[in-house]
């Protein structure tokens, strides 16, 4: 059996005006986050690890304001990215991704493939900074090459994206060493920064202290907070408890995640466990 397809110019051009279907893309939607930034407001958001596409789906159905998919940390491919992304197309959350390095590749990647931010991690300085900058905007603020496959929804709408994503995308630095908090001044003067996401973790580790909690680290976090609080400009880190996201909102920290997909699933199934385990205890 063979299939016909026409493709003369006027078909397609009945299959552009046919109307889309009720559920949203994420082409030419308002960055969500951005705009809860904007009214200076805490936005909800968590960590996406799990790259099978129908629990990503799932997890992009949920209504946070915001998913941060990493690529740090996990082992996502540009191919697995480029499927989580797609999966998220249709849900109302912000959709960033916390790139491994900082590096034009991953950051002009990501960015290419639809996603409304970037996260950079081990911003250490001025010039680190620049660098992310360079690569996440478009002339004459960064040098970011013109591509944008996915995001200019293949070629439909290259110039449209190009005119409006640098003040759309956002892009987050990540201060987690000593040597950017020394920095920290240096780092949020640098022109196209959108805010700062404190690594509390790697601030423990790097300061030879190893608990996040502990009162020499919580200081620098309470610092970072005020400082960039004061600056009017977007601060946040990963909480683990409504409790914990509750008390970093109530001291002016914006950009919150709480827990992550992992976290969720691991939590719900051990719960689940014991329940049942002490009910046939019971029997």
């Amino acid at each position: 059996m063979f299939f016909i397809v026409d493709f003369t110019r006027k078909n397609w051009q009945n299959i552009e005006d046919r109307p889309h279907s009720g559920r949203k893309g994420n082409d030419n939607m308002p960055n969500r986050l951005k705009q809860i930034l904007q009214k200076g407001k805490p936005a909800i958001g968590t960590w996406l690890a799990c790259s099978d596409p129908y629990f990503v789906e799932m997890m992009a159905d949920l209504g946070f304001d915001w998913l941060l998919i990493d690529m740090e940390h996990i082992p996502i491919s540009q191919e697995g990215l480029r499927t989580m992304l797609m999966a998220c197309k249709g849900s109302e959350s912000a959709i960033l991704v916390r790139v491994c390095l900082n590096s034009r590749n991953y950051i002009q990647s990501a960015l290419d493939l639809g996603a409304q931010g970037v996260m950079v991690p081990m911003v250490n300085s001025r010039a680190d900074a620049e660098r992310a900058v360079e690569f996440a905007r478009y002339p004459p603020l960064g040098r970011r090459g013109l591509g944008p496959i996915r995001a200019g929804r293949y070629g439909k709408n290259d110039a449209g994206y190009r005119k409006t994503a640098n003040e759309e995308n956002l892009l987050f630095v990540q201060i987690e060493t000593p040597e950017a908090v020394e920095k920290v001044e240096e780092i949020l003067s640098v022109k196209g920064i959108d805010g700062l996401y404190i690594g509390n973790g790697d601030l423990a580790n790097f300061m030879n202290d190893g608990k996040v909690g502990s009162a020499t680290v919580q200081k620098v976090v309470d610092d970072l907070i005020e400082l960039a609080t004061r600056r009017s400009l977007p601060v946040g880190l990963p909480t683990w408890s409504p409790a914990e996201y509750h008390r970093y909102a109530q001291r002016g920290a914006q950009l919150l995640t709480i827990g992550s997909d992992m976290r969720f699933a691991a939590n719900a199934g051990t719960a689940e466990l014991l329940s049942t385990r002490e009910l046939l205890k019971n029997k």
